[in-house]
């Protein structure tokens, strides 16, 4: 596309130098810059692009766009953009010919849920014989081929050639989870969505937000004209006071669901067990019975959520069904860890404060003996919520074991001075441990029959990140290592 008929697209931009220069693709990164490419610099919370120019033409970029004042005697053309981050989403949007217009995408965002509903609507897709492509913290996949993905919402740039890969491809469908930094940043700004889901709101990356009224108005983008997202149809969990405001808030159809008896999608039976939930929900079309093998409430809510957004786009309810029952569960959220011990253990990636009381709570309900609970807060986050999550670790466990998490800059045992305070103010012993390997060994140690061992904070990531390094760490592995090593000592 040559650079004159990008701008002809987007208005207001003001050119220095030959609008002529053919433009093949587009980029934020200069590592990753490509001959022909226009290379957009972003501020970023640690660096700016601008100081990558060189770099970014050493590689072969043709052009430059940036809200910075132009670059110093480039012979380069330079655009000068009142937001770099609006122009990489509405340039990425046009170069790739907007994808999403021809696929039917639905994004979910909120705090807690969003993975677990995005794989719920994708096997419903699929249920019903729908090509779809899913993306978001597991990474993204087209079909089964997986791609990898450095963030929960990819880059505007990253995310249009992706899509115009899964049409391609010949996907029709598709689920993306939008995070709170990507609506704030820009990189769904303008992307048409067949639905937009909104699951929850509870206190989490208030580092970057600050409070909860710029968190929810971030959340809020996804389904207002600021964003320019065009939502067709907002599905929205109004058990949550945040889901209520937002839904009157919302100009256009939306489907609502909760416990609640105003709901849409409603719940009228649920019973869990350790191996699955069995319910019933009220539909605007027709009664809707399903047993998953997901557990507890809070896949309630996802299942609701994902049932609202396939009915919405014409998915029957027998698809549905069948697609929620045939997914068996989720990398790291409530995954059970099985290595032949006479106890449970559970691996779950909450580590929000409201997150990980709902997992407590659901799990509690689901044994007759202990609950030892194992988690630990990430570094260089919110540090307010430390406290808040020892408290409830210890007011719903029967033993915690207190350990690191991601410490990344942050003194381990600092943090872990930050959670005590919440410990001391709950009734069941706990132990602090930096060496999360050995908090999890030490949970073990303390197991025995019919207890439940709750490995919290991590899920499905294989690494913990210390200093600024990730070494590997999965701590599903490492408690099928350790439960081996106990049964070997102990002669089982």
């Amino acid at each position: 596309m040559l650079l004159q008929e990008l701008l002809d697209r987007i208005p207001g931009i003001a050119l220095n130098g030959d609008s002529r220069v053919e433009v093949r693709g587009i980029s934020y990164d200069s590592r990753q810059v490509k001959a022909g490419d226009l290379f957009v610099a972003l501020r970023g919370e640690k660096t700016d692009g601008a100081l990558f120019v060189e770099a970014a033409i050493a590689r072969g970029a043709v052009a430059l766009a940036s809200d910075h004042d132009f670059p110093p005697e480039s012979e380069l053309p330079v655009l000068k953009v009142a937001d770099a981050r609006r122009f990489l989403a509405e340039a990425s949007r046009a170069l790739f010919q907007d994808p999403a217009s021809h696929l039917q995408l639905v994004a979910i965002t909120g705090t807690n849920g969003k993975t677990t509903t995005s794989c719920l609507a994708d096997a419903i897709f699929r249920q019903a014989g729908l090509r779809s492509c899913l993306i978001g913290t597991l990474g993204m996949r087209i079909g089964d081929q997986p791609f990898p993905s450095a963030r929960t919402t990819p880059e505007a740039s990253d995310l249009a050639a992706f899509l115009r890969q899964a049409l391609e491809a010949g996907c029709t469908h598709g689920v993306l989870e939008v995070s709170s930094h990507a609506l704030a940043l820009k990189r769904v700004f303008g992307t048409r969505f067949a639905v937009g889901v909104f699951s929850n709101l509870t206190p989490e990356h208030l580092d970057f937000h600050h409070d909860m009224e710029s968190y929810y108005r971030a959340k809020r983008l996804l389904f207002a004209s600021e964003g320019a997202n065009r939502i067709e149809t907002a599905v929205i969990n109004t058990d949550d006071p945040y889901g209520q405001r937002l839904s009157a808030e919302v100009h256009g159809p939306v489907v609502r669901y909760g416990f609640g008896s105003g709901a849409d999608i409603r719940v009228l039976y649920c019973q869990a067990r350790i191996d699955g939930t069995d319910m019933r929900f009220a539909t605007p079309y027709g009664e809707l019975v399903i047993g998953s093998r997901l557990v507890g409430r809070p896949n309630v809510y996802n299942i609701m959520a994902a049932a609202g957004a396939t009915l919405s786009l014409g998915v029957k309810p027998r698809d549905v069904r069948q697609g929620v029952e045939s997914l068996s569960g989720v990398p790291g959220r409530m995954e059970i860890v099985r290595s032949g011990q006479d106890f449970a253990v559970i691996v779950d990636y909450a580590h929000t404060p409201d997150a990980l009381e709902k997992l407590l709570e659901t799990v509690k309900q689901l044994t007759s003996g202990r609950m030892i609970t194992v988690f630990g807060c990430g570094g260089d986050r919110d540090r307010k919520k430390r406290p808040l999550m020892g408290e409830i670790a210890a007011r719903l466990s029967d033993i915690v074991v207190a350990t690191s998490d991601n410490p990344r800059t942050e003194d381990p045992v600092r943090i872990l001075a930050e959670i005590e305070p919440g410990l001391k103010r709950g009734q069941a012993p706990y132990r602090l441990e930096p060496d999360r390997r050995e908090a999890i060994r030490s949970a073990l140690a303390l197991a025995s029959r019919n207890d439940i061992v709750l490995i919290a904070g991590k899920g499905h990531e294989d690494y913990q990140i210390i200093g600024t390094q990730a070494f590997p760490f999965d701590d599903r592995v490492v408690a099928q290592e350790l439960i081996c090593e106990l049964r070997s000592v102990r002669g089982d």
